[in-house]
Formats: structure tokens, C-alpha cells, sequence
């Protein structure tokens, strides 16, 4: 016997003396009589001082478990984004110019309690695995070291340089929030055209500006056209998307351009990987005339040695597949270039912070020096690789959300209702079904507060979307490169020269409308001359000034 079948035969019984059932059921009176009252046992039960209310945790849950089954992924950050935004929500005037929110562990503990599972995903390529040799990694190292002490190359001075390569409306795997057990896999409006950013970065922190190339054969002027591009960034376009010998020479030109005025020595050191645009002859004598030394990492080996590869283009993916989730979210049902160009620059602002660039120089074991760094981590894949993977874990099955939930948000009527509860006689039964009612109400108001905030956010995309596609797109270049900067001068240009042809053909139909008109009156005036001598008319009569007149002598 339980105390909850006890529970059920007061329910089904409500004349019964629950002393008498105690005793019926074997069960302690004292906690039958705590349970009627409404009171529950502290374990397991969430603590008293949660950010969130259970209620809206529920109302949380089941907005995850929502997006879960249309197939939106859920990350960790929009979990914590979502929880502050209730906590701004309900915050009192004293508290909204700076509202509480959720701390550091709130999201681990809140997936824990719910029973949640983060599911990750780890590719490595056969040949960048079958490149783990220690003897060649350690041979570039002293070549490495060799080079830099030759020419005196300071850490202000060494480079790395790489291409990472997007499709514009395809975002990478990610750590997505879910119970479901199976595979999964998120539906999103894609765009597969190809596009490539070639980044470079130094080992003091430096970035320069982007280089993207994108595919198609002409630069258009709606892409210039968007705010959120810095002026610097230069855009070049290829049939692939992707680079090739010309864009290569105009990116060492833009490389030079940016990097040479705070160069501290007399040359400086590019680490790239060996790809044949970057070892042609013209891309070798430039190096050479404009002293910048190029050096080449041995072949699938970027993924430990390279500093872009080995941290800094994994956030890059991650915040360009966040943009790609939110834009989405809040709409748009097909992603163009302008919709990865709107985006690109503040994702990179994201990933490519000092002290990541830092850090991607330091574990890629370059500067400081330290191929130990890279040894290490050889030595660590290599017997995680023997260890046998762990046993599945048992299945986790969910309790059933069984609280009815209604379409209204009544907090305060919610409160008043549980104190009068409490204060005054109520059966028990009535008391437990009025609670239910309460929490379901709540969660039900929680959520709605969620849907709006959406479909605020995706009234608000549409529009920015529908404007940028209103604007007259223009071809402004076939092939080559462009700046932001001076395209944004060719649009402007273009934009004048559309203005100025409109003015002419105003003022051309203007002239044609005088003209005929001049023609009109004068035909009139003709007649009107002809009627009057005819004596069809009378004469015409001309006022000078005030009280002075004379007839017209040909009228």
C-alpha cells in the first residue's frame, strides 16, 4: 500500500475519515494528513531558489520538445537566451535596467534535471589521421624554427593564411538539446552555392580584412548595398565559388596591402597549407618582391599544425551555422548571398577574437614554441583511438506531461487563488485539481510569451528582407575583385547616373508638353484672328494697365 492509493480512495471516497484510511492502507497518518494539506516530500522536488518558476521551466521543456519535432535544433545558447528572456519579461520597473539572468551552470543543471541529451559529432579525415606521424611533425618544426631564426621574423610578423569554405544557406552538425534517441536531423531551407573566405590571421592577435569569394561571374550592386559589410572587405567572384590561380595574386596583393604598414621587421613569415594557387610562379616572385616568406605545412597535417584550422575556423562554422538557425527561425525561406553576406561580418567579428588568435597559436605549438603541444595531442588521439568505446546507456524514459493547460496568463488571479486556498476549508480533492489548473495556466502563459517574442522576430526579418529584394539589383563588374568600399563608390555612381537619366527624361517630356502647348495656343490664336476679321467674333480688347486699353490691331 501507498500513500497515493490512500490519496485515491479519499478522492473516490469523500465522506471517508482520513485517520481511518491511515490506518486502512498501513500508511503514516502524519503524511497522509501532510499530503491532503498539500505539502510534498523536499527530495526530489526543485529548490526554492531556481531562476525559473516550474511552471515555466515546464512551459520551457515543452517549447524545446516543440522546435525538437518540427525539426529546429536547440543549442545550449538559445536555451539560456530563451530563460533570460523570461527573466526580462517578468522583471519589476526596478529591476529592467538591469534584469536578472541565468548563471553559468543554469543550462547543464536545467539539462541534467530534465533529462535531456547533448549529442555532439566528431569527423576526421582518413589522411589527416594516417598524417600523425611524430618524426615528420617534429622535422617541420625544425624547419619551422630554422626559417624564423634565418630571417629574423618576429611574432608580430608571422602569418597564417587559410580558405575555409561555406554553403551559403547550409549550416554544419551541431550540439543540439533533445530527447529523442534516434538520428537527427534538422530541416532547413538550403542554398548549396559555394563560397570561400580566406582568412588570415598573425600570432600577436591581428586579423585582416576578409577576403570572399562567391560564386557567379558578376558582382552586383544590391550585395554593396548592405550596411552591415565593413568597407575593407573585398568580394571577388569565381564560377565555383571557390579560389583559383587570379584570385589568389589579387588576395597576396590584399595580404600585402594590410600588413606590410605594421610589419616590425624587415620580412615576414606566411604559414599556408600547399594548395597549387598558392605555388604558382607569379604568387612565388611576388612573396619574393614584397619580402613575405611563404612556408608550407606538410600535407593533411593543418588540423594540428595550422592555427586557423585548429581553432579559429571551428567557432567561425559554429557562429555562421547559429546565423543560418536564427535567420530561419525568424522566417526567411530562402537564403541568398545577401543573407550570408548580411551575416558574415559579425560572425567573424564572433570567432575572431585576440585572445582565440592567441590561443590558436599557442596550441598549434608555434608561438610560443613548443612542439611538445602537438606531441601531446598525437599522443592522445592515438590512444583514444585503442580505448573501445563506452556501452550504450540505458534508455531514459520521460515522464508524461499530464497538467491540462489553458490559453490565458493569470499570475496575480493564479496567487489570489492558492491563498484563498490555503486559508480557507477547501476539499483536499478540489485543492489538488485548482493547483493543477493553476500550474497548467502559467505554462500555457509562459509559452505564449515565447510565440510572440517569434513572431516579433520574424514580422521584423521579413521586412529587412522584403527591402533589400525591392532594391534594383545592378551588375556592376564581370569576374575580378572588388572592396565594399569601392563598390559602394561604383553603386553611388551608378545610382547618380540612374537619377540624373531620369531628371533628363522629365525635363525632356516637360519640354515636349511646353511645346505642344505652344502649339495648341497658337493654333487657337490663329482661328480666333481668322473669326474676328470674318467678323465672327468681336475685336480684341487688351488692358495695358489700370483704366488704359486698346484694341489689338490684328485681332
Amino acid at each position: 500500500m501507498s500513500v497515493e492509493e490512500a490519496l485515491g480512495y479519499l478522492d473516490a471516497h469523500p465522506g471517508a475519515k482520513p485517520t481511518t484510511v491511515a490506518r486502512q492502507f498501513a500508511v503514516p497518518r502524519a503524511r497522509l494528513l501532510r499530503r491532503i494539506d498539500g505539502i510534498f516530500p523536499r527530495a526530489g522536488n526543485p529548490a526554492t531558489n531556481t531562476k525559473l518558476s516550474k511552471p515555466e521551466e515546464t512551459a520551457l521543456c515543452r517549447y524545446i520538445d516543440r522546435l525538437d519535432r518540427i525539426n529546429l535544433p536547440t543549442r545550449k545558447a538559445f536555451i539560456r537566451d530563451t530563460a533570460n528572456y523570461i527573466l526580462r519579461a517578468r522583471a519589476s520597473r526596478a529591476e529592467q535596467a538591469d534584469p536578472p539572468t541565468v548563471g553559468k551552470k543554469w543550462v547543464d543543471r536545467f539539462i541534467k534535471r530534465h533529462k535531456y541529451d547533448i549529442v555532439p559529432s566528431h569527423v576526421l579525415d582518413a589522411n589527416r589521421q594516417a598524417s600523425e606521424d611524430p618524426e615528420a611533425i617534429n622535422a617541420w618544426f625544425l624547419k619551422y624554427k630554422a626559417v624564423v631564426a634565418e630571417h629574423g621574423i618576429v611574432a608580430d610578423d608571422i602569418w597564417n593564411m587559410d580558405e575555409t569554405g561555406f554553403q551559403i544557406g547550409v549550416g554544419k552538425d551541431q550540439m543540439v538539446v533533445t530527447k529523442r534517441r534516434r538520428a537527427h536531423y534538422f530541416s532547413l531551407p538550403t542554398n548549396r552555392e559555394s563560397a570561400t573566405a580566406v582568412e588570415a590571421i598573425s600570432a600577436t592577435g591581428r586579423v585582416i580584412p576578409v577576403f570572399l569569394i562567391l560564386s557567379g561571374t558578376m558582382h552586383m550592386a544590391n550585395w554593396y548595398r548592405l550596411e552591415e559589410l565593413d568597407k575593407d572587405t573585398v568580394i571577388g567572384t569565381s564560377p565555383t565559388g571557390y579560389s583559383n590561380d587570379e584570385l589568389s595574386m589579387a588576395w597576396i596583393q590584399h595580404f600585402e596591402a594590410y600588413t606590410k604598414k605594421g610589419a616590425v621587421g624587415s620580412k615576414r613569415l606566411l604559414l599556408m597549407d600547399g594548395y597549387g594557387s598558392h605555388c604558382t610562379r607569379e604568387f612565388i616572385q611576388y612573396c619574393d618582391d614584397s619580402s613575405i616568406v611563404p612556408f608550407g605545412f606538410p600535407p593533411h597535417s593543418t588540423h594540428l599544425l595550422q592555427p586557423l584550422d585548429v581553432v579559429m575556423f571551428q567557432p567561425l562554422k559554429h557562429y555562421h551555422a547559429e546565423a543560418l538557425d536564427l535567420i530561419v527561425r525568424d522566417g526567411c525561406a530562402n537564403i541568398t548571398k545577401i543573407e550570408f553576406l548580411s551575416v558574415i561580418q559579425e560572425v567573424r567579428r564572433k570567432a575572431f577574437r585576440e585572445d582565440s588568435i592567441l590561443s590558436a597559436f599557442k596550441k598549434s605549438g608555434l608561438v610560443p614554441y613548443d612542439p611538445l603541444v602537438v606531441m601531446r595531442r598525437i599522443q592522445e588521439r592515438q590512444e583514444r583511438a585503442l580505448t573501445p568505446p563506452p556501452p550504450p546507456a540505458p534508455e531514459l524514459q520521460s515522464s508524461p506531461f499530464n497538467t491540462p493547460v489553458t490559453l490565458r496568463q493569470l499570475k496575480k488571479i493564479a496567487y489570489d487563488l492558492q491563498t484563498q486556498a490555503k486559508e480557507e476549508d477547501f476539499n483536499p480533492a478540489l485543492k489538488r485539481t485548482l493547483d493543477q489548473f493553476v500550474r497548467g495556466a502559467l505554462t500555457q502563459g509562459t509559452e505564449l510569451l515565447y510565440t510572440m517574442r517569434d513572431l516579433k522576430r520574424t514580422k521584423m526579418a521579413e521586412e529587412v528582407t522584403r527591402r533589400r529584394r525591392s532594391q534594383k539589383n545592378q551588375q556592376l563588374k564581370a569576374g575580378g575583385v572588388l572592396t565594399v568600399d569601392h563598390a559602394r563608390k561604383i553603386v553611388r555612381q551608378k545610382d547618380d547616373d540612374a537619377l540624373e537619366k531620369a531628371r533628363k527624361i522629365v525635363e525632356r517630356a516637360d519640354a515636349q508638353m511646353r511645346n505642344m502647348y505652344k502649339k495648341w495656343f497658337g493654333e487657337a490664336a490663329k482661328v480666333a484672328r481668322k473669326y474676328r476679321l470674318d467678323g465672327r467674333l468681336e475685336p480684341l480688347y487688351i488692358v495695358d494697365q489700370e483704366g488704359k486699353g486698346r484694341f489689338l490691331r490684328r485681332g
